[in-house]
């Protein structure tokens, strides 16, 4: 603001009995005051919350890094001296890192609650997930990678409810899917109509947990939920049950045109259309087959994805601002 422009104002401000001239004056003279401040001259608060905010970030980086170097490095020296670990040892040592990534993010947890300490220490639960996980599954004599999912599962879901986080809600999702594909391959499912049905359920439960709140952080959510419907579908292709793969890319796309008109979320336009995509150009390929079935299905995919933009531009500028 040029001095003329205060002026303007002040005399405004003066006319309308909203400044006494005592007030007026203090106002000309903190003005000057600023106006004759170097360019590069920045008030002692302004550069103590600089230096707060950069050690913040030093910090960490910091923790990321160390906590990744020590996972990295135990695994190096596990890998040397493994088999030379009896079955007690090799417990002992990956509780032990448990109990460290455990203890420290503990320790970070209890102090000054900021969004730095709280993702770091999300990140240091997350290791003593993974380390958790493998201590279940090396001290197990049976079902290995099941018991280890539970384990890991129950360690990072209590993480995040007891600090949430987008790095935390990532870590559960992680183990929640590990534990559940555990689970299916313990009872002899290794894909297919089974598996995909599954893995649409938990999209559809994570949808609801997020829109509920439950999962505070409602855009990470919504898009694992509509990321993990697409797959699902894929999966359900894949292992060659068609029409369960068909009706989960109808449902996905369906289902996110419907929540996309709503309220607008990203997520959910990005997996209708790649739904509606893929599964026509799937369904056109798979009918037809050979190279004219792959060119036709490349065609439709091609129609529907610009059926789609044309709807989502006519949508977007009929809606009101």
């Amino acid at each position: 603001m040029t001095f003329d422009a205060l002026e303007r104002a002040l005399v405004e401000l003066a006319a309308t009995g909203e400044l006494t001239r005592e007030q007026i004056e203090r106002i000309r003279e903190r003005y000057l005051v600023e106006l004759a401040r170097p360019e590069d001259s920045i008030p002692p608060a302004h550069v103590a919350q600089e230096e707060r905010n950069r050690r913040s970030l030093l910090g960490e980086i910091g923790g990321y890094v160390g906590g990744a170097f020590t996972l990295v490095a135990t695994l190096i020296i596990l890998g040397s001296t493994w088999s030379q670990l009896s079955h007690i040892g090799r417990i002992i040592t990956l509780l032990a890192l448990t109990l460290i990534f455990a203890a420290v993010a503990l320790l970070l947890h209890r102090g000054e609650k900021t969004p730095v300490r709280a993702r770091l220490v999300a990140t240091l639960l997350s290791f003593a997930g993974i380390s958790g996980a493998a201590t279940a599954g090396v001290a197990t004599p049976w079902q290995k990678a099941l018991v280890a999912g539970i384990v890991g599962s129950i360690i990072v879901t209590i993480a995040y409810f007891g600090n949430r986080t987008s790095v935390g809600h990532i870590s559960l999702f992680v183990f929640k899917i590990f534990a559940t594909m555990a689970f299916l391959d313990a009872i002899k499912i290794y894909g297919g109509a089974i598996a995909a049905l599954v893995l649409a359920a938990i999209a559809v439960a994570w949808f609801f947990y997020s829109q509920r709140g439950i999962l505070h952080e409602e855009m990470l959510g919504f898009t694992i939920a509509s990321g993990t419907a697409f797959v699902s579908a894929e999966i359900a292709f894949i292992g060659s049950s068609h029409i369960v793969g068909y009706l989960l890319f109808l449902a996905t796309a369906v289902a996110g045109y419907l929540l996309y008109s709503r309220n607008r979320r990203w997520p959910f336009l990005v997996a209708a259309v790649a739904a509606s995509t893929f599964g026509v150009g799937q369904l056109i390929t798979t009918t037809l087959g050979g190279a004219l079935g792959v060119s036709i299905g490349l065609l439709g995919a091609g129609l529907v994805l610009l059926g789609a933009s044309t709807i989502i531009l006519r949508t977007r500028r009929t809606t009101p601002s």
